[in-house]
């Protein structure tokens, strides 16, 4: 099932829905199931020490486990920023590479260049929210290749420069690679089935806690949902680096069109 939508709402409607997912399903116990268990395995608080140990084996071990992979999703939400930083980065490099050759058809090379960083701005970006991958940017770099290629330098200093510029090239093709391949970066479906699982289970053994004040238990399982929702919801805004509000913005190919190319 694609759960993809979620990106599409608006951050804090997003919090607020996986917040109302925990919190529903931490009440439903309170008023529902928390009766239930206790006559079933005739609860009394003489057993809340028992049940306490087991919800904090757990508490444990889950929370080791989510710690870790909000830990993971935040490094690889790093790493796809760096790769688009360094991307932008060997852009203006060749840019400006060009900028110095000595003949005047470096006029048309440095216009290709700026279309393609306009097309990632304006196009590009857009695609790759929706996890598609457009032609269109590896045919204006194919374009600038056959460009550079009929380039003749003019002297032994544009001769050096000219090699410079492919080299260049080369580092701008490998940085345009691993932003590709960084598109559909997300957590594995099996990461997220253990993580609502736990979760559940989690909730599901408070419910074994018998707690006399009716007020009280209301307030600590909605306070169990809430950190559990916002926690799932911090994962969840990491994840897929390139989706949502809280996203990968081109704002550093923007800078270049508006400092470099301008």
């Amino acid at each position: 099932m694609d759960f993809y939508w979620v990106y599409d709402i608006p951050e804090w409607q997003f919090f607020i829905l996986c917040n109302l997912l925990f919190i529903s399903f931490s009440l439903l116990g309170t008023f529902f199931f928390s009766k239930k268990f206790e006559k079933l395995f005739s609860l009394s608080v003489e057993h809340n020490s028992i049940v306490s140990t087991f919800i904090a084996t757990s508490g444990v071990f889950y929370g080791i486990t989510l710690g870790l992979i909000a830990v993971g999703t935040f490094e690889n939400y790093n790493s796809v920023e760096s790769t688009v930083n360094n991307e932008s980065s060997s852009l203006g490099s060749l840019y400006d590479n060009v900028e110095i050759l000595e003949d005047s058809s470096k006029v048309k090379m440095l216009a290709t260049l700026k279309n393609y960083t306009t097309f990632i701005v304006d196009t590009a970006w857009a695609l790759q929210k929706e996890g598609v991958i457009s032609n269109r940017g590896a045919e204006i770099i194919n374009s600038f290749e056959k460009e550079l290629a009929h380039y003749v330098p003019k002297s032994e200093k544009d001769k050096i420069l000219f090699t410079e510029v492919f080299k260049q090239l080369n580092t701008l093709i490998r940085d345009r690679r691993l932003r590709l391949n960084s598109v559909s970066s997300a957590l594995p479906s099996a990461i997220w089935i253990i993580l609502f699982l736990g979760a559940f289970v989690n909730i599901a053994l408070t419910w074994c806690l018998v707690i006399n004040n009716k007020k009280l238990d209301i307030i600590m399982n909605v306070l169990s949902g809430l950190l559990l929702g916002s926690l799932i919801f911090l994962i969840a805004s990491l994840d897929n680096p390139y989706r949502g509000d809280f996203s990968v913005s081109p704002q550093a190919f923007q800078v270049l069109l508006d400092e470099l190319m301008k």
